[in-house]
């Protein structure tokens, strides 16, 4: 399980970095320089604003299965976990596609979301391999060490997204 998990990751990482080295055609050729910062800037908010996205969407679904009066608990995370990986992937590329379009520059924002989930599949196949096919932490693991997995699973999607606008950039 963990090496088709792995290698699905790895196949993804290379279908995107081909998609990305593919020869632009000439009207993309005048796309503006990338810029360290702002890369930057969007993958560390995008990789945050996707963490809270996830905690209120997770939030707002299990309050929507209680108004639905859903009784099972099983039924009711997997709404929540539903909803909070919706709203997550929505705000990640929001804040994405936001900081991106800052200045002079514009994108699309259907690459950043394509992007998004592209990150989310590969931080979802590599947390399967880290953690294990349950997702739960291992017995004993700090809380620090919980946290530091987080965040680095939670930069992939930033990070797709990033990938996802770079590839649409231009000059407004």
């Amino acid at each position: 399980m963990r090496t088709r998990a792995l290698g699905l990751a790895l196949g993804l990482a290379l279908a995107l970095g081909a998609m990305l080295s593919a020869s632009p055609c000439a009207a993309q050729q005048q796309k503006p320089s990338l810029n360290a910062g702002r890369i930057t800037g969007e993958v560390l908010v995008g990789a945050y604003v996707g963490i809270g996205g996830f905690l209120v969407g997770r939030v707002a679904g299990e309050n929507l299965s209680d108004a639905l009066r859903v009784d099972s608990d099983r039924t009711r995370n997997r709404i929540g976990i539903g909803t909070g990986a919706v709203v997550a992937a929505l705000a990640t590329a929001g804040v994405v596609y936001g900081i991106g379009n800052i200045g002079n520059e514009t994108g699309d924002f259907g690459p950043t979301l394509v992007g998004t989930g592209a990150g989310f599949v590969v931080a979802l196949s590599l947390a399967h391999v880290i953690i294990g096919p349950g997702l739960r932490p291992p017995e004993g693991a700090s809380t620090s060490a919980r946290w530091a997995t987080v965040n680095v699973l939670a930069l992939l999607p930033a990070a797709g997204a990033a990938v996802g606008f770079a590839s649409s950039r231009r000059f407004k």
